[in-house]
């Protein structure tokens, strides 16, 4: 990001591996400080395809993901979901029900492994927002979703 604001221009992510690899490097950190507290990793869009990659290597306590990429758009055929089965931990899955990565109507259709927990936010895009005439708007979305990931995680709001 660094590099792109100092350019001037978009620069394509790292490769997911790289990612993941670096994700992977905070988990060891982290837990050179604190090998007790469990641990939910999670991410937003590839973040959230990094963090899953991971916990497929490793041992977490959950994932939170939102707006989760699962093909790119207009290309459903192209999932990203082979990974998904082996992944141990809880699963909260949070998704716009008009995101481009993976709407409402093919995400029902998915088979997703018993510990996902899925959780559609009306009207919401890939970044959650919404279109004017819906009732909700993305600060609305984005408050629904963190009461459902505090509640899930016990913490009080």
């Amino acid at each position: 990001m660094t590099t792109m604001r100092r350019e001037g221009r978009r620069r394509p992510p790292p490769r997911i591996e790289t990612l993941v690899a670096e994700l992977g490097e905070w988990h060891r950190a982290i837990r050179t400080l604190d090998s007790d507290t469990p641990l939910w990793f999670g991410g937003k869009s590839m973040g959230g395809r990094v963090a899953s990659l991971l916990a497929t290597r490793i041992d977490i306590a959950g994932l939170v993901l939102c707006g989760y990429p699962f093909h790119p758009p207009r290309k459903p055929e192209l999932l990203r979901l082979d990974h998904w089965p082996q992944i141990a931990c809880p699963m909260l899955l949070f998704q716009g029900t008009r995101d481009p990565f993976g709407r409402r109507d093919e995400v029902e259709g998915y088979d997703f492994p018993a510990q996902v927990e899925c959780h559609f936010l009306e009207g919401g895009d890939h970044d959650w927002q919404t279109l004017k005439r819906h009732a909700q708007t993305q600060s609305t979305l984005i408050d629904e979703a963190v009461g459902r990931v505090a509640r899930r995680l016990g913490a009080s709001e």
